[in-house]
């Protein structure tokens, strides 16, 4: 690859896509790699701000901007990404089909540590429908040092796959209802009303639905039915988790068998969020907050319970950043910064 005064580089082919731009009507390439400069083009160059361009040239010893990007591609994650380009040296990776998306941080951050080559991602747990751009990724320069690239492909293939899509395999919702209130009838029970559009919206049903009252024998047999007798494959309580002494729910969870990981959380609202696991079905224990603000702390962990996405105490902790919900007068989660601080 030569750098040559664009007049001198008559006749040869450009090394790279050279981008035109145009404030408010064009940024794209107005040459594509391997083009024959002509004379013709001198005019455009120059209305560009071109004075010099690169020509390819047999040089060994270094991988072009465009075989960088297909390589970083491919080692990033499989073919749950579409992978579209390269086009001015960058590969775009969109989602496949309709899930949830895993980024391995540390591996990220080392790939953009490293000198030369960057990936830009989307949040960690996005919902992402299926053709969602999730990631894009480059190097800086035209081309870079061969043996330099590769150390960090090997690196990256190594401890990889830095990008998972996880489908949403948990279909099968179970909710139970508790509060004196609604079981006897006082308050009407709005749950399904709330919580459907949420459990559709990524493939699931609910299946199995029934209020309880606040008698910790009773929520724990209910729990104990939906995921052993009717097949349930993930549970949703709601209510009955604050410091009031008829707030007995949690009590429910934890006399079902169920290994309770986490209660407690710093999210806002969602602060008596519980998680739980029996049989290895989670339980997602939502306080009475999921009935009078759009987004909660259910909408942070349901797409991760129903991607079958482990939930740790650790993972519950860490999103006090970004934990905090700023009730905006139009709620736009979520394309806000709620729940994203992980």
């Amino acid at each position: 690859m030569r750098k040559l005064p664009i007049e001198d580089a008559i006749g040869k082919p450009l090394a790279n896509d050279m981008t035109q731009i145009i404030p408010g009507k064009i940024k794209g390439p107005a040459f594509k790699r391997g083009h024959i400069l002509r004379e013709e083009d001198i005019p455009l160059l120059k209305d560009m701000g071109k004075a010099h361009v690169y020509v390819l040239d047999p040089d060994k010893g270094y991988i072009h901007e465009d075989d960088a990007a297909v390589a970083l591609s491919d080692a990033y994650g499989g073919e749950e990404f579409e992978r579209v380009g390269p086009s001015e040296g960058r590969i775009n990776l969109k989602a496949g089909f309709h899930g949830l998306l895993k980024i391995n941080l540390d591996l990220l951050t080392f790939i953009n540590g490293s000198g030369e080559i960057i990936c830009s991602t989307v949040h960690q747990h996005t919902v992402c429908p299926e053709g969602m751009t999730v990631a894009a990724t480059r190097i800086i320069p035209v081309a870079m040092d061969e043996n330099e690239f590769q150390k960090v492909l090997d690196k990256v293939k190594s401890e990889g796959p830095l990008l998972k899509l996880l489908p949403f395999v948990r279909k099968r919702i179970g909710v139970a209802v508790t509060g004196e209130e609604v079981y006897s009838g006082r308050i009407p029970d709005s749950s399904m009303e709330i919580l459907t559009p949420k459990v559709k919206a990524l493939g699931g049903e609910i299946v199995a639905h029934a209020i309880c009252p606040d008698d910790a024998g009773v929520i724990s047999e209910t729990i104990s039915k939906m995921v052993r007798v009717d097949d349930c494959d993930l549970i949703i309580t709601t209510g009955g988790l604050s410091v009031d002494p008829d707030d007995v729910t949690l009590d429910g969870i934890g006399r079902s068998g169920a290994e309770i990981v986490s209660y407690g959380s710093p999210i806002l609202p969602g602060a008596m969020f519980a998680c739980a696991y029996l049989d290895g079905v989670p339980i997602l224990g939502v306080p009475a907050a999921v009935f009078y603000f759009k987004a909660t702390v259910l909408d942070i962990f349901l797409p991760r319970a129903m991607a079958d996405d482990p939930i740790s105490r650790a993972d519950v902790v860490v999103l006090g950043h970004g934990g905090l919900c700023l009730n905006c007068k139009v709620c736009t989660y979520p394309v806000c910064p709620f729940g994203k601080g992980a």
